[in-house]
């Protein structure tokens, strides 16, 4: 299978502004990078909280990966 080259510029636009902000509102259950890389945000079903503070803003999800990870 390839991918043209408007996939894959989609799916990087998607991986890199799918991003929350900490007491911004979500629903259900889930866990991202904050949209400054500096944490790994989880939601509670109503807002999305700190779960880990990233040093040197440097939290990553790549594909593949499980769950975001600090990568310092």
């Amino acid at each position: 299978m390839q991918l043209s080259g408007i996939t894959l510029l989609c799916y990087l636009a998607t991986a890199t502004f799918a991003t929350h902000s900490p007491g911004q509102p979500c629903s259900g259950s889930g866990y991202d990078c904050s949209d400054d890389f500096r944490s790994i945000v989880v939601c509670n079903g109503a807002q999305w909280l700190i779960a880990a503070t990233c040093p040197s803003s440097c939290c990553a999800w790549p594909a593949g990966a499980l769950a975001p990870f600090c990568s310092c």
